[in-house]
């Protein structure tokens, strides 16, 4: 197979990636925008007829957006374990492919059982929680230090761009072909995905076929190269006794907080305070929802290569802490005004937009860097901290939906819509709150220094 002529094989593998981790995060908000079409209880007052609805209670409702969670944290160590040891080609690929084949069964599930369609949730979180871990293994392998933070961008950045397209062409879908549409759309696409990954991808640069002899050379005298098969133990005592990490874990802890709560809130939020009317409500819901996380994958985007130019300086601490301390107190702002003033949908969106766009600068902030001081174990290090990371995606929805309950006031009327919006600022008010500890967290513990106990032992340096 011809060798690439116009891309060096790192940055086809980022774009490639890009497009995984964009399915990653469609099957992980998908159930955000279908449940408004499946429920009764919180389904648009339009919606395509053609197809059923059940009648699900808010805590049966809050269990499954928040049942995806509960498969994900429990695959992350694995997960790492596995790429570390084989490498994330397979680890990942196989996440993803499972993931898209459960989703493709959601319609079914749903209209036999609503534990069942939780159950399928569950599996479908345990197939993706092997995906970040893997993700790392794989730039350890990749992204020489100089370009970590652009090639990591690129990646993660499709986390955002997923958000983008399951809100606003699921809205779409739901709406013209019915919200079993949505599940077996997405669902093959993530299949597609799943072949191309198999025959571009490959778990080093000394595995690839059509790396030009120029560019392996280049990635293996600055990133070396390592045998998985002779890797001494992880140095889980060092791991879980570093204070970096530790910072890092609080900071992965904090950001999704917020982040799970508007991924699978947002629909619902702009729903329940009445700023969208109308007979295609439903579609208008799922577009304004997209609009901060379009945002957020430009920021995103934008992150990587400002943070690698200031790199050339500053330290690497010094970079990481800002961009997170910018994502953690700019977002955390803005939330608390959207909570306050958002009471009509350009002030909402717009103030959505803000508090999670910024939140963009995170990727080249404490997402990125696992790969600054260790790495070696990138993998587990990123498995520790996405555990950590995930918890708010078990207890997030499950708190919003227990602060902002169903008024007790006529559907619609000035009093029932006052009541939700005060309810949603105590929602939005510790996330906050939330993002402060973090923030301050980070600031303290964060480093960017490679440590000693994830030094070259176990790597051959190619000169």
């Amino acid at each position: 197979m011809a060798r690439y002529a116009c891309i060096p094989a790192r940055y086809a593998l980022a774009i490639t990636s890009f497009l995984g981790v964009c399915n990653v995060y469609i099957f992980k908000a998908i159930m955000s925008i279908g449940v408004l079409q499946m429920n009764n209880g919180t389904a648009a007052s339009t919606r395509n007829e053609s197809f059923p609805t059940f009648d699900w209670t808010p805590v049966q409702e809050g269990w499954i957006l928040s049942a995806y969670f509960f498969g994900y944290i429990l695959t992350q160590f694995p997960g790492g374990i596995l790429a570390q040891r084989f490498g994330g080609k397979w680890v990942f690929g196989v996440g993803v492919a499972m993931t898209a084949l459960l989703t493709v069964l959601i319609p079914l599930a749903a209209m036999r059982n609503v534990w069942l369609l939780v159950s399928v949730r569950v599996l479908q979180g345990a197939f993706e929680g092997v995906s970040f871990p893997a993700m790392h293994v794989i730039w350890s392998h990749w992204a020489p230090p100089q370009e970590r933070s652009i090639l990591t961008a690129i990646a993660y950045s499709g986390r955002f761009t997923g958000i983008v397209i399951t809100f606003s062409l699921g809205a779409i879908l739901c709406w013209y072909g019915g919200w079993p549409c949505l599940f077996y759309v997405f669902g093959s696409i993530g299949l597609v995905w799943f072949v191309l990954w198999a025959f571009v991808m490959y778990n080093s640069p000394s595995e690839h076929p059509w790396i030009s002899a120029e560019e392996r050379h280049y990635l293996e005298s600055v990133i070396g190269t390592v045998d998985n098969q002779s890797m001494e133990p992880t140095p889980w005592f060092k791991i879980m006794t570093s204070s970096h990490v530790w910072a890092i874990a609080v900071a992965h802890f904090c950001y999704n907080w917020a982040e799970y709560t508007l991924l699978t809130c947002m629909p619902t939020y702009l729903a329940d305070i009445g700023i969208l009317q109308g007979t295609n409500a439903v579609v208008f819901n799922g577009v304004f929802s997209a609009v901060p996380y379009l945002v957020l994958m430009l920021v995103a985007l934008l992150s990587g290569p400002l943070a690698d130019f200031l790199r050339t300086f500053f330290s690497t601490t010094a970079v990481r802490k800002t961009f997170t301390i910018i994502a953690f107190t700019a977002s955390g702002g803005f939330l608390l005004l959207c909570g306050y003033f958002g009471t009509s949908i350009i002030r909402a969106v717009s103030l959505l937009s803000l508090a999670v766009g910024i939140g963009g600068f995170s990727v080249a902030g404490f997402y990125t860097n696992h790969l600054d001081i260790a790495p070696r174990y990138a993998g587990v290090l990123m498995a520790l901290t996405n555990t950590a990371g995930t918890l708010p995606g078990i207890v997030g929805p499950l708190v919003a939906k227990a602060i902002a309950l169903p008024p007790s006031a006529p559907k619609g009327s000035a009093e029932y819509i006052a009541t939700y919006r005060s309810e949603w600022s105590e929602v939005f008010l510790l996330c906050v709150e939330i993002y402060m500890f973090g923030a301050l967290i980070y600031l303290i513990l964060g480093s960017g220094k490679k440590q000693p106990w994830a030094d070259n032992n176990g790597h051959t340096v190619v000169n």
